[in-house]
């Protein structure tokens, strides 16, 4: 393991089991917990966001961004060899 992958994700709704992810952001920690690196992307879910009070996210925001399936393989280099960190994960 070479350290840490802090995520946070952000839904179109707030609940985990039939919402769809519209953020993701990683902090990359070293195994000391210094910082390695960042990365954020948007996410069209092809449906309506309705939790933008949370977030402040938009369906205007999100209409040009990738889909999860087209930035999956580059979340995934950043996942790998590294535990995973993140709160209030169902």
């Amino acid at each position: 393991m070479s350290g840490f992958a802090v995520i946070d994700l952000e839904t179109t709704g707030l609940n985990a089991r039939t919402e769809s992810i519209i953020e993701v952001g990683v902090v990359l920690l070293n195994s000391a917990g210094n910082l390695e690196g960042r990365w954020t992307t948007l996410i069209n879910p092809r449906r309506a966001i309705q939790a933008q009070f949370i977030h402040g996210i938009s369906d205007d925001d999100v209409t040009s961004s990738p889909t999860f399936a087209q930035i999956l393989p580059e979340l995934v280099t950043h996942l790998e060899f590294r535990a995973i960190v993140a709160h209030n994960a169902v």
